[in-house]
């Protein structure tokens, strides 16, 4: 839901070299398990008034052209996070969303990054001189490509129908997270809803 550490080469031959690789390792891996969130609102909004949600529509989950097509039941699983965190907030939900004071809907998207780490290859003894004495070395390169993925949440104040709160999570998701993502999800949610109400 919100793509892949995988590593593309290394090569390493000394045991400084090989330990080096074990602590990059251990920071792509911990890297790739942080969630970034933000989010932003409308100032003239009074949140203090809301007691009430529903969801914007029967399909809250809002489709771009270039966004990822998530299954029903991974729809259905953001929606009960969702649910489950605003209520936990103390907000009731309703059914009816013209009897909500605010409407909820969200998105998911991807996009594919590459990092590319370089780094002297005298680790690897190849150190030099030049022919005058100046000191020289040759620079290697590593390279990850990961998915990141997203989840937005907006709030839209009900009477009046305008957007009044915008928030997101993004992470990188490991194989765990494809094959179960279900503390993906809800991790995510939580994350975006900790800035909620501002």
């Amino acid at each position: 839901i919100f793509g892949e550490c995988n590593m593309t080469h290394f090569a390493w031959t000394k045991r400084t070299g090989t330990f080096i690789f074990v602590l990059l390792c251990s920071a792509v891996i911990g890297g790739c398990a942080t969630i970034s969130t933000g989010s932003h609102y409308d100032e003239t909004t009074n949140f203090g008034e809301y007691q009430t949600f529903s969801w914007v529509s029967d399909t809250p989950y809002i489709y771009g052209g270039g966004d990822p097509r998530i299954s029903p039941l991974t729809q259905s699983k953001i929606q009960s996070a969702i649910r489950d965190q605003l209520q936990q907030k103390g907000y009731r939900y309703v059914a009816d969303n013209q009897d909500a004071d605010f409407a909820v809907a969200y998105t998911v998207g991807t996009r594919q990054e590459v990092r590319v780490d370089s780094y002297p290859a005298g680790y690897r003894g190849s150190w030099g001189w030049h022919v005058r004495g100046s000191y020289y070395y040759v620079r290697e390169y590593s390279e990850h490509s990961y998915t990141k993925g997203t989840l937005g949440v907006d709030i839209f104040d009900n009477p009046s129908k305008k957007p009044v709160w915008h928030g997101w999570a993004e992470k990188t998701i490991v194989d765990s997270d494809r094959q179960n993502p279900d503390d993906a999800i809800s991790d995510g949610v939580a994350a975006v809803f900790e800035s909620f109400p501002p």
